[in-house]
């Protein structure tokens, strides 16, 4: 098993995917790992972000009206992850930055598994 979601394998679909369980395949992980729908944006180093819905960082955005808090989960996680996979994280922030900038139109299975490993890398992943 990987010990990290940065080292698994994109796996192409099998099959076709409805809009509908795409969207629920979306919610399901939004659910699962328990992502608000309060954006953290940060302007030094351009990251953007769901974050975890209830906790500390949604309550500053919130009281502040700000979605610049100062820290930055994704810089934080890139400095914890191991060197020889420092490349593959930044990779993953570009390709989700430059797909998730504006909410895409229709969801696409590469879109949900983009997401997905992005949201599981900030937010489970444990080296």
């Amino acid at each position: 098993m990987s010990s990290s979601v940065l080292e698994s394998e994109y796996v192409e679909p099998t099959r076709p995917y409805s809009l509908n369980e795409l969207s629920y395949n979306r919610e399901r992980m939004y659910k699962s790992l328990r992502i608000g729908k309060t954006k953290a944006q940060h302007n030094k180093c351009g990251h953007f972000y769901l974050v975890k819905e209830n906790g500390r960082k949604e309550r500053d955005i919130i009281d502040n009206g700000s979605p610049d808090t100062g820290f930055c989960s994704v810089c934080w996680r890139v400095s914890k992850t191991p060197r020889h996979l420092k490349s593959k994280s930044r990779y993953l922030i570009e390709a989700y930055g430059v797909e998730f900038f504006e909410e895409p139109k229709y969801l696409t299975y590469y879109l949900v598994d983009l997401e997905t490993i992005y949201y599981k890398w900030l937010y489970e992943n444990v080296n």
